[in-house]
């Protein structure tokens, strides 16, 4: 990184030849109209891509100087984020957001770094967002940030971050640093431990390619779920002693406005969730022993009974098989993933058909009432960990 750049702006890419271009080019005009006196410098960091991103990211004509290289490690999001924050060392403020993006806006760069350059360490976006797609934040992600983390957050896995250059020294040093999708909650989590100024951005509407393959949850909902709760689980348990320590939820401050839109819906087979939920319970719950506990096994196996038109999957249920999921993730973290899997799907379709039909207000709301039930268990963690 050359010695006088002052903002960094890392691009994570895989296989993203079709939109890398269109990012690159939102990135760096957001750098010039928001930052004109600022030397800055634009890293993609890209994930061993197939398709030619690298080479078109390379031809991308940006008046900010420019990095493009293969990511150091492995594969996954995680190594890709790694690299960017080596790269930005001694940098004053860092922005990441994804190479998969269409919906970006210049004016999310802005957004994003200058907070940082006013003083706050962590900037986590909110997105308008409708209430089914969201699937691992609003039902294990958020919930469990306020609630154990205590910071009032509302998508802490946007993807698309502001750090300072502090804030990424401590994210090198830990040494829970991910490697993949969990990247994203490792951030938000480790800020909130870290204790600086939080800010959250709003950036309007997301879209981005990877939402095409939402409609396949075993491609990459499943895969990506493991790993954010996996990472997550983690965190719990590393923190442990800060933890104990919450009292209550951080407000944090928020700057910009969502746009007065009425997002997409998101289209949602309710009958293959459903037998998806039967069959799963039925192997991984039901034919052999877990850390459920007779009560919530009693509970899970008669909503295996249900038929679709009555399912409901309550939230008591949810939120204590996902605390009892945190602690026995300590000794047996396949398990605990395993178990939880079909659960969280049954939540997810109880919640599709409660808000089927409702104005999105109204299912944002009831999203958030989560966090009532959250607290009040809070204690089987804390006591537990």
């Amino acid at each position: 990184m050359p010695r006088e750049a002052e903002l960094v702006v890392g691009v994570c890419t895989k296989n993203c030849a079709a939109t890398v271009a269109g990012v690159l080019r939102a990135v760096d005009e957001g750098l010039a109209r928001a930052f004109p006196g600022r030397e800055a410098l634009i890293v993609v960091s890209d994930g061993f891509s197939i398709d030619g991103t690298r080479k078109i990211a390379a031809a991308t004509p940006t008046r900010a100087e420019k990095l493009v290289l293969t990511q150091r490690g492995a594969p996954g999001k995680g190594v890709g984020v790694r690299t960017i924050l080596e790269e930005a060392r001694g940098a004053e403020a860092i922005a990441l957001v994804d190479g998969d993006l269409t919906s970006i806006q210049p004016e999310w760069i802005e957004l994003l770094l200058s907070p940082i350059l006013a003083g706050a360490d962590l900037v986590v976006p909110q997105y308008l967002r409708h209430p089914h797609d969201g699937v691992i934040t609003n039902h294990l992600v958020y919930p469990v940030v306020n609630a154990l983390f205590g910071l009032g957050v509302r998508q802490p896995i946007g993807g698309e971050f502001g750090l300072s250059g502090g804030l990424a020294e401590v994210l090198l040093g830990n040494p829970a640093f991910p490697e993949k999708f969990g990247i994203d909650i490792f951030i938000t989590v480790t800020g909130a431990v870290h204790g600086g100024r939080v800010v959250e951005a709003a950036l309007g509407v997301k879209e981005h390619e990877s939402t095409k393959q939402y409609s396949d949850p075993e491609a990459l909902l499943v895969p990506m779920f493991h790993q954010v709760a996996g990472t997550l689980f983690s965190l719990v348990h590393h923190f442990r002693d800060q933890l104990r320590s919450v009292e209550g939820i951080r407000e944090v401050e928020q700057i910009g406005t969502l746009p007065p839109l009425e997002p997409a819906p998101v289209p949602v087979d309710e009958a293959r969730l459903h037998s998806r939920f039967r069959q799963l319970v039925r192997e991984r719950i039901l034919a052999r022993e877990t850390f459920l506990g007779d009560g919530l096994l009693r509970e899970v196996t008669g909503l295996v009974e249900l038929p679709l038109s009555e399912f409901e999957f309550p939230l008591p249920l949810w939120a204590e098989a996902v605390y009892r999921a945190i602690l026995a993730y300590r000794d047996s973290p396949q398990e605990a993933l395993e178990t939880l899997e079909p659960l969280w799907q049954g939540r997810y379709l109880s919640f599709v058909r409660e808000t089927k039909g409702l104005p999105v207000a109204e299912a944002e709301a009831r999203i958030r009432d989560q966090l009532s039930e959250f607290r009040r268990q809070a204690h089987l963690v804390r006591e537990g960990l």
